[in-house]
């Protein structure tokens, strides 16, 4: 094969990022949970977006000022309580952010959006992710399972009173199951 053939065009890249390596081009707003008080929003905001925040707080005469806010739910029926919020020196270029939670427990999103004088305009939002207790959980009483979990557990219990081997993971089920 020559040396001399002609270069291959050079592919248009996407704009680095340190988290990454290269940006996907789409507006996302993820919620990571590191432990029971701490997570981490992860972002990409695309310019479309950004001048559309522009836009909205030249509008309401505000200035561009960017927010993430955290909101934590007991469960999927509840509606969320404001949690934790923090200023971003710099939504466009920076693209995460660790904050610490007054409360473990329930689950948490975040919100990516602009603080105006009388608001807050959210423009992504990620999914509710679940976070861990402290502790272990307090919840007693009857196990909320589906009827083929019921059915498996009640076998392995069975199994495990009559002396025969859990495989190779033991189980232990606790007194007040409302199993037998």
């Amino acid at each position: 094969m020559s040396s001399t053939g002609s270069r291959l065009p050079a592919l248009a890249e996407a704009p680095p990022s340190t988290l990454r390596g290269r940006r996907y081009g789409e507006d996302r707003l993820y919620l990571l949970v590191r432990d029971p008080r701490t997570v981490m929003a992860l972002w990409e905001l695309t310019p479309p977006t950004h001048e559309r925040a522009r836009g909205i707080a030249l509008t309401r005469r505000a200035p561009l000022r960017y927010q993430i806010r955290i909101e934590r739910r007991a469960s999927a029926t509840e509606p969320g309580e404001p949690l934790v919020q923090f200023d971003l020196p710099d939504a466009l270029q920076g693209e995460r952010w660790y904050a610490t939670l007054p409360r473990s427990g329930g689950e948490c999103r975040a919100m990516l959006g602009i603080v105006l004088p009388e608001s807050f305009e959210a423009l992504l939002t990620s999914s509710w992710v679940p976070v861990a207790p402290d502790g272990p959980c307090a919840d007693i009483g009857a196990w909320d399972l589906t009827p083929e979990a019921r059915a498996w557990l009640e076998e392995r219990t069975r199994a495990a009173r009559a002396g025969e081997s859990g495989g190779r993971f033991g189980y232990l089920i606790p007194s007040g199951s409302g199993l037998p």
